[in-house]
């Protein structure tokens, strides 16, 4: 065998034994992304149960109707509050007209650049 063909074989053999050491360090770091990515997901899911948990305690009835008294200072309508519809205008007079759409205001006109 020639010394071309010998140094052509250890060349080649060289080039094999960098390519799978770079195919093994590649797979290495696939490895390593997959698992972060693994753990990325479960603490999502993690946090998406933690969010519907507390979104079913926040819309109970109970809890809204408490979080109404305490933090917006509301109550519960009384029997005086609710008119019905035919005694309205007698409670907060009739229907004012409101001004046709298609009419601009000074405000709302377009300005020439």
């Amino acid at each position: 065998m020639s010394k071309r063909a010998f140094f052509f074989g250890l060349a080649v053999v060289a080039l094999l034994i960098f390519s799978l050491y770079r195919a093994k360090y590649g797979a290495q770091e696939t490895v390593a992304e997959i698992e972060m990515v693994e753990q990325q997901i479960e603490l999502a899911q993690s946090e998406q149960a933690d969010l519907l948990a507390e979104f079913a305690h926040r819309s109970r009835q109970e809890w809204i109707e408490e979080f109404a008294r305490r933090e917006l200072g509301m109550v519960p309508a009384r029997a005086e509050q609710f008119v019905r519809t035919v005694d309205l205008d007698g409670r907060v007079g009739p229907p004012t007209e409101l001004p046709d759409a298609s009419v601009q205001t000074d405000r709302e006109a377009p300005r020439a650049n």
